[in-house]
Protein backbone atom coordinates (compact mmCIF):
# COMPACT_ATOMS: atom_id res chain seq x y z
CA UNK A 1 0.00 0.00 0.00
CA UNK A 2 3.05 2.87 1.00
CA UNK A 3 4.43 1.76 -2.34
CA UNK A 4 1.65 2.51 -4.53
CA UNK A 5 1.25 5.46 -2.40
CA UNK A 6 4.59 6.83 -3.62
CA UNK A 7 4.58 5.96 -7.04
CA UNK A 8 0.98 7.83 -7.18
CA UNK A 9 2.81 10.52 -5.70
CA UNK A 10 5.32 10.52 -7.90
CA UNK A 11 3.43 10.43 -10.89
CA UNK A 12 1.23 13.25 -10.08
CA UNK A 13 4.42 15.27 -9.22
CA UNK A 14 5.88 15.16 -12.51
CA UNK A 15 2.12 16.47 -14.52
CA UNK A 16 3.04 20.19 -13.80
CA UNK A 17 6.33 19.80 -16.14
CA UNK A 18 4.27 18.45 -18.80
CA UNK A 19 1.78 21.49 -18.23
CA UNK A 20 5.27 23.98 -18.70
CA UNK A 21 7.29 22.65 -21.94
CA UNK A 22 6.44 25.76 -23.86
CA UNK A 23 7.75 29.61 -22.87
CA UNK A 24 4.32 29.61 -21.16
CA UNK A 25 1.95 27.61 -18.45
CA UNK A 26 0.10 25.25 -21.26
CA UNK A 27 -2.60 24.87 -18.84
CA UNK A 28 -3.34 28.63 -19.12
CA UNK A 29 -3.48 28.54 -22.96
CA UNK A 30 -6.05 30.30 -24.27
CA UNK A 31 -6.05 31.98 -27.70
CA UNK A 32 -5.48 28.34 -30.43
CA UNK A 33 -2.02 29.07 -31.26
CA UNK A 34 -0.91 28.66 -27.74
CA UNK A 35 -2.97 25.92 -27.72
CA UNK A 36 -1.33 24.53 -30.51
CA UNK A 37 2.17 25.09 -29.60
CA UNK A 38 1.86 23.42 -26.58
CA UNK A 39 -0.05 20.20 -28.69
CA UNK A 40 3.15 20.31 -31.19
CA UNK A 41 6.33 19.14 -30.29
CA UNK A 42 8.11 20.71 -32.94
CA UNK A 43 6.35 24.28 -32.21
CA UNK A 44 6.77 23.89 -28.52
CA UNK A 45 10.74 23.70 -29.11
CA UNK A 46 10.42 26.61 -31.07
CA UNK A 47 8.39 28.62 -28.45
CA UNK A 48 11.18 27.52 -26.37
CA UNK A 49 14.25 28.61 -28.52
CA UNK A 50 12.71 31.64 -28.90
CA UNK A 51 11.48 32.57 -25.05
CA UNK A 52 15.82 31.60 -24.07
CA UNK A 53 17.11 33.92 -27.46
CA UNK A 54 14.38 36.93 -26.83
CA UNK A 55 15.33 36.58 -23.04
CA UNK A 56 18.89 37.13 -23.60
CA UNK A 57 18.94 40.17 -26.15
CA UNK A 58 16.68 41.88 -23.38
CA UNK A 59 18.75 41.38 -20.92
CA UNK A 60 22.18 42.77 -23.00
CA UNK A 61 20.07 45.46 -24.94
CA UNK A 62 20.48 49.25 -24.06
CA UNK A 63 17.12 50.30 -22.53
CA UNK A 64 15.54 51.70 -25.27
CA UNK A 65 16.51 49.29 -27.59
CA UNK A 66 14.67 46.63 -25.36
CA UNK A 67 11.75 48.80 -25.06
CA UNK A 68 11.76 48.55 -28.79
CA UNK A 69 12.17 44.97 -28.85
CA UNK A 70 9.39 44.49 -26.43
CA UNK A 71 6.74 46.59 -28.84
CA UNK A 72 8.33 44.02 -31.39
CA UNK A 73 7.50 41.17 -29.46
CA UNK A 74 3.64 42.24 -28.97
CA UNK A 75 3.42 42.63 -32.22
CA UNK A 76 4.85 39.55 -33.51
CA UNK A 77 2.27 38.32 -31.03
CA UNK A 78 -0.50 39.62 -32.26
CA UNK A 79 0.65 38.08 -35.63
CA UNK A 80 1.20 35.30 -34.61
CA UNK A 81 -2.06 34.60 -33.31
CA UNK A 82 -3.55 35.49 -36.29
CA UNK A 83 -2.42 32.31 -37.25
CA UNK A 84 -4.67 30.48 -35.06
CA UNK A 85 -3.82 26.36 -34.92
CA UNK A 86 -2.27 26.51 -38.56
CA UNK A 87 0.49 24.78 -37.58
CA UNK A 88 2.11 25.35 -41.00
CA UNK A 89 1.04 29.14 -40.29
CA UNK A 90 2.58 29.08 -37.11
CA UNK A 91 5.81 27.41 -37.56
CA UNK A 92 6.59 30.08 -40.47
CA UNK A 93 6.34 32.69 -37.74
CA UNK A 94 8.58 31.22 -35.65
CA UNK A 95 10.80 30.78 -37.77
CA UNK A 96 10.61 34.62 -39.16
CA UNK A 97 10.43 35.46 -35.75
CA UNK A 98 14.37 33.25 -34.52
CA UNK A 99 15.64 35.51 -37.71
CA UNK A 100 14.32 38.74 -36.68
CA UNK A 101 16.04 38.27 -33.30
CA UNK A 102 19.18 36.55 -34.40
CA UNK A 103 19.92 39.79 -36.83
CA UNK A 104 20.39 42.22 -33.19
Amino acid sequence: MRKTLSLTFCCFSLLPLAALAASYDCTRASTAAEIAVCDNPDLNRMDEDLAVTYRSLLDRLPSRQAARLREDQRSWLVARDSCGADVRCLKARYQERLARLNEY
